[in-house]
Formats: C-alpha cells, structure tokens, sequence
C-alpha cells in the first residue's frame, strides 16, 4: 500500500529541499563577493533565525519547517567551517560533539516545554539577528584582495627535444611571481589572477603551446584562504612547445606585460595577460 501525501506535507517538504539547495549554494561562495568568516556567520545566524521561528510559532508543521530549516543551515555552516578552516582532529571532534549536546538539548527544552518565546520577544531577537548579519556584511564591504605581478626581465626557453620525427623542444621555466594580499578585516578565499601568455615577433607557422600555471603545492597542503593582513608569493611557470628550429629557441627573450596578445613586435617577445577571470 502506498501512503498518502497530501498537499501541505508535500508543499512543506519542497520548501525544505528548496532551502537546503539555496543554503548549500550560498555556502559555495558564488552569488555575493563574502569573506569566508562573514559567509559563515551568515549561516549561523540563519540557524538561530529559524529556530527563533520555529519556538515562537504556534502552527505545528510551521513549527517543523522552521526547525527543519534551522538544523540545515547548521549543518552547512559546521560543514562550511570544517572544510574552510584546517582544524586539528581534536578540534574537529570537538565541534561535533558540541552540535550533538546542543541539539539534544534543544530537543529537550522542547520537549518539556521549558524552550518558549513569546511574540515579541522572538521579534526583537530576528531584529537582534538581522542587525549583527547586516553589521558584519557593511563591514566586510570594506577593502578588497589585492594582487601583484613581478615578472623576470627575459626568459630563455630551453628544454628537452621530442623525437626525431618531430623535432620540437618542450619545457617548462619560471618567468616571475605574484604576490596576492588580504588588506580587509576577515578571512578571505585566496584567488590568484588568471594570466595568459603568447609569443609574438617570431616567424613559426605551426601552432604553439604556451601556458601559463601556478606552482602551487596541491590543495590539501595549503588552504584555498589568506587571512587578515595576511600575503602569499607564488611562482608563476612557463610550460612551451617550440620547434626546434625557432629563432626564440634557446635564445633570450623579453617579457612584456600586454593588453591583449593582437600586439606586434619585431623581435620575440614573450607577452603575458591578464584576463578578467581565473
């Protein structure tokens, strides 16, 4: 026998799934330029607005709702928090723990009806809420990442040789650094520019491969985050194809920050750009 689901249960689950598709999304740090403390904040502000709702409601599967919603966007934001932040398996543990008691004990505040807020009361505390989230947004608004890009004066590609039937030098040099800066109050996700380079004045007509990359070590090694004041160098890295047989092989050439690669120079040159999004 299949049960039945009648109109409201059903509407009042799509709101629940809506939400947690809306909290998860939030938390993925795409829709607003957020830091990742305020970002953070936010859902656990969400968590103690919806519980305020969920006590202070009379309406039984409103009720439900809100505390469904509520327990959601504590679960992203504890989630938001383990992934963002390196924290010792202590740490870790200890968090858990500490979500564990806190809803056992709201259950059973609940539940023995010792857990109540009136009307006004629950309205001065979403107030309350709503201006600690809009303080700490006005407050993240304030300053913004900074980048720097220091490039070597030239580079000389050299590399290893393919095979005979097709003669052509492939490798890999260090053309510079960048250098990308959290000046603002909270801590950030750190985003390296993106930057793109060609080589222009030499006479090759066969396609060539020059891309730039980041020597970064992998991500469980160094967190995707700089903090307040804080700076990080990277190394910025040339990987080539050249024919063998090219004048800029093995050779000295210069680099130039660019506009746009649709620039000519009557000797090689290597050019880098900056594009608008990494």
């Amino acid at each position: 026998m299949v049960p039945s689901i009648n109109g409201e249960t059903l509407l009042y689950a799509l709101g629940v799934a809506f939400a947690l598709g809306t909290l998860a999304f939030f938390a993925r740090d795409v829709v607003f330029d957020l830091s990742i403390t305020v970002t953070a904040l936010l859902l656990f502000v969400a968590f103690a607005a919806f519980l305020v709702v969920g006590v202070a409601i009379d309406h039984d599967n409103l009720g439900s709702v809100a505390f469904a919603i509520s327990g959601l966007s504590y679960m992203v934001g504890l989630g938001y928090v383990l992934s963002r932040y390196e924290l010792s398996e202590t740490g870790t543990f200890g968090l858990l723990a500490a979500s564990t008691i806190l809803f056992v004990g709201l259950g059973y505040g609940l539940q023995e009806g010792r857990l109540t807020l009136d009307r006004s009361t629950a309205r001065r505390a979403l107030l309350g809420l709503a201006v600690v989230g809009m303080v700490f947004v006005g407050a993240d608004s304030v300053g913004e990442m900074t980048s720097s890009v220091d490039l070597n004066d030239e580079v000389v590609l050299n590399g290893t040789m393919a095979p005979p039937d097709e003669p052509i030098v492939a490798g890999e040099q260090r053309i510079g650094t960048v250098t990308i800066r959290n000046p603002t109050l909270f801590t950030r996700t750190a985003e390296l520019p993106s930057l793109e380079s060609c080589l222009v004045g030499a006479d090759i007509d066969r396609p060539l491969r020059f891309d730039l990359d980041y020597d970064e070590p992998p991500s469980y090694q160094m967190a995707d985050r700089l903090n307040r004041n804080e700076e990080r160098t990277t190394d910025i890295r040339l990987r080539f194809d050249l024919p063998a047989d090219a004048a800029a092989t093995g050779q000295p050439i210069p680099i130039e920050r660019a506009e746009s690669c649709a620039v000519t120079r009557l000797e090689p040159t290597l050019l880098v750009v900056e594009s608008a999004d990494r």
